[in-house]
């Protein structure tokens, strides 16, 4: 099979951690793979697998930049599967590849005032989706997506290489003693940012805060921390490719995000045995309920409080980071390639127009 994955880029986030994952082992499985996208960092680990990427433009969004990725999406060889990650890419791509090539789509999730939006694109241009938890693929429901087009794949992670804490901290030029929280987050609205910078100011000043992530919102946060004082108690690390060392130098993660579908930087919190302070949203509390030490989205002083609760506690730390640990066990990567696996072969194998009838939610 001749699979073309479709992602507007490849840097820090969860669905590009999914589109690598998902790409590598279809490789792995002797079918022929090419991803689509703009840059990143982790193009570089395509590359090592032997997967090949070709630049793409997918990041804009004025005419100008839609019809030059539609362009060179059209120009490549015609694939028997694409398999976009969110709405503007599998829209990009079903322009390019026509009505005869089927698409797949994995929606990581949206806003609830873009749900609707997505659903109406989605349901012209892709001929199933699959929604990262329940709670994505009710809401793409109720706002109009054919429920009979659609299933649930759990996001998953991978094992990661351990890495001693010491020497995480001593490469990143880190106090042996600093409490330190890390933000493995892209820089947008969603993520909130600004509530955790305005948290952070009432920490302590030998708490250090990582935010590793690059967005549109970056340069806002560098003024927001240099507005507060901060100095280098926040640290704006940019794109980064080294989440292990991170994860070992941290003593939590903080997502203050304002919605999700399945986050991987929880999961990959999980799998280091790091505890974590997050947001009460759908798409976290429904699974990892007991694992994270919840706070109420939109509020710092709620914020603040779950903050020290963790660092105050080596109680409650090493609580979160077992039951994180059990949780984790549950999104293994195996049973999520094998899900796409079998989608993979169920939509390759029969025409686009049989595509929009078979099948329902798993």
């Amino acid at each position: 099979m001749r699979l073309l994955m479709v992602i507007s880029e490849l840097g820090v986030g969860g669905a590009e951690v999914v589109a690598v994952t998902l790409a590598t082992a279809a490789a792995a499985d002797g079918h022929e793979v090419v991803v689509a996208s703009g840059p990143g960092h982790r193009v570089e680990q395509l590359r090592r697998a032997g997967v090949r990427h070709v630049p793409v433009p997918l990041v804009g969004r004025g005419p100008v930049d839609l019809a030059r990725a539609v362009a060179r999406l059209r120009d490549l060889e015609r694939p028997d599967l694409v398999h976009a990650h969110n709405p503007k890419p599998t829209l990009l791509a079903r322009l390019a590849v026509g009505r005869d090539v089927p698409v797949l789509t994995t929606l990581h999730g949206v806003s609830a005032d873009e749900r609707a939006r997505a659903a109406r694109i989605l349901r012209w241009a892709s001929d199933r989706v699959v929604a990262v938890s329940p709670y994505v693929a009710d809401g793409l429901v109720r706002d109009g997506f054919p429920e009979e087009r659609t299933e649930v794949v759990l996001n998953a992670v991978g094992p990661l290489p351990p890495y001693p804490r010491e020497r995480a901290r001593a490469e990143l030029g880190l106090p042996a003693d600093a409490a330190v929280g890390l933000c493995l987050a892209r820089m947008v609205d969603q993520k909130r940012h600004d509530l955790l910078v305005e948290a952070w100011s009432w920490i302590g000043d030998r708490a250090v805060l990582l935010l590793a992530g690059d967005g549109p919102r970056r340069s806002a946060v560098a003024a927001a921390v240099e507005r507060r004082g901060l100095g280098a108690g926040v640290r704006l690390l940019g794109e980064r490719s080294d989440v292990s060392r991170l994860l070992a130098a941290a003593d939590f993660l903080v997502l203050p995000t304002e919605w999700e579908g399945l986050p991987i930087s929880v999961l990959e919190a999980f799998a280091a045995g790091v505890p974590v302070v997050a947001s009460r949203v759908p798409g976290l509390v429904e699974h990892f309920a007991g694992a994270v030490r919840f706070v109420e989205p939109g509020s710092v002083a709620s914020l603040v409080e779950g903050i020290h609760d963790v660092l105050g506690s080596s109680a409650l730390r090493s609580g979160l980071a077992a039951a994180g640990r059990a949780v984790v066990e549950r999104y293994g990567v195996p049973a999520m390639t094998d899900r796409y696996r079998e989608i993979y072969a169920r939509l390759a194998g029969a025409p686009s127009d049989h595509l929009l009838t078979s099948g329902g939610r798993r």
